[in-house]
């Protein structure tokens, strides 16, 4: 995924409207740094992160060069933000203990590589207001305070959720005991989370709301793609909590004409009155309020390890409004996504280009394209501004409105 830049990180507090008049700067480097520095510029770089913390009062930044960092780090205060260098080469590495452990209120932590010894956490986050963005784990990630945002996290252990109103989205689970699990503490049920847009593959089980002593409610579980669990692809065991849209690979996921499976989703506990028949197939149920009367059909494009244009996928004219999902979650390098139009027999027009990633919101894994039909042949195409490296794989899937 695309880094921020220290302008962008900026960008992004201002419109969290948490910034204020007199925000400090501290810089730690776990290679030159020395704690004995002031902490205000990389020539005086701290060397570890908590004795950053521990010196920055709220309202602080503090930006983390890559490397190891083997602390437990502990954040009492408010409004601190923990800003990691590049999210697969800075380490917090928590040993014996858990690695980080959020008390503080509005607090940010960007790009960082986390983990602990067993049975640690690699993240606790026990206040609220915190947002952990573009992070990778490979031990529990613990929202155990309330109205705290989860996005773009690479899990490699388990997601738990035992507050009350927090996000989580457009995370990926990979081969973990349980994708995401809601239950509640020793502080009562863990109600009106949100777990919306999120991958689950390979899990033990997928999506958990569990009861220890008391039923948690008013969850919503809805968008996500949910494969290969090898136990349970989802269990409820609380009340009044929404499972919807959702795509389990698990399920016969015959379409109905609409997008939709026509039979619900049953699982442990409840079901999912309304599943998508393939990975990502909310994206394409319906545009401008219009009525999806097709099959969705999805595949994949391999995109060359090149710099020239290359054609994504056409459509002939006979062909009725037109939707189409790109998920470019796979591409390292900027792409340039152009659509065309035939204007002749041979010759076709260019009517819209974009950047990737520049010109789409941040955390963008997916790209939405339509065509509203003119009784011409479309298409589209990728061209990288620099090669990736090696040829990437492009999910796709695609579906046509009806005209009446």
């Amino acid at each position: 995924m695309p880094e921020h830049t220290e302008l962008e990180i900026d960008s992004v507090i201002s419109r969290q409207n948490v910034a204020k008049e007199g925000w400090t700067t501290y810089y730690v480097d776990g290679t030159n740094g020395n704690d004995a520095n002031n902490g205000l510029r990389w020539e005086t770089a701290f060397k570890t992160i908590q004795h950053a913390i521990d010196v920055a009062e709220s309202w602080a930044k503090i930006y983390v060069k890559s490397g190891t960092y083997q602390e437990h780090v502990t954040i009492t205060k408010n409004s601190i933000h923990l800003i990691g260098e590049n999210q697969a080469t800075t380490f917090i590495v928590g040993g014996d203990n858990n690695a980080l452990v959020v008390y503080g209120s509005n607090c940010y932590v960007l790009r960082f590589n986390i983990t602990a010894d067993a049975p640690n956490n690699a993240v606790t986050a026990s206040g609220k207001y915190m947002k952990l963005e573009f992070i990778t784990t490979y031990r529990p990630v613990n929202l155990e305070g309330d109205y705290n945002t989860a996005t773009n996290l690479l899990l490699k252990h388990d997601l738990v959720i035992t507050g009350k109103y927090n996000l989580v989205t457009h995370c990926t689970s990979e081969n973990t005991t349980y994708g995401v699990r809601i239950e509640d503490s020793d502080i009562g049920p863990s109600q009106y989370n949100k777990i919306v847009e999120n991958d689950v593959i390979g899990a033990d089980i997928g999506i958990a709301i569990l009861k220890n002593i008391e039923e948690s409610k008013y969850n919503t579980i809805v968008h996500n793609n949910i494969v290969d669990c090898s136990s349970h692809y989802a269990i409820d065991e609380g009340t009044n909590n929404v499972f919807s849209e959702n795509y389990y690979s698990a399920h016969s996921n015959i379409d109905n004409g609409f997008g939709i499976a026509t039979e619900p989703y049953v699982f442990t506990g409840g079901s999912d009155p309304r599943p998508v028949v393939c990975r990502n197939g909310w994206l394409v149920l319906g545009h401008g309020g219009n009525t999806i009367k097709s099959v969705p059909a999805a595949g994949t494009y391999t995109h060359p390890n090149d710099t020239s244009e290359h054609d994504v996928l056409e459509f002939s004219a006979d062909t009725q409004d037109i939707h189409i999902s790109l998920d470019v979650s796979a591409l390292t390098q900027p792409v340039e996504i152009r659509e065309y139009e035939k204007i002749d027999g041979t010759n076709y027009r260019q009517i819209s280009l974009k950047t990737y990633p520049d010109d789409f919101d941040t955390g963008t894994d997916a790209i939405t394209i339509y065509f509203k039909q003119k009784n011409k042949d479309y298409k589209v195409t990728l061209k990288s501004t620099v090669a990736e490296g090696a040829s990437r794989d492009i999910p796709y899937v695609y579906r046509t409105d009806g005209k009446t």
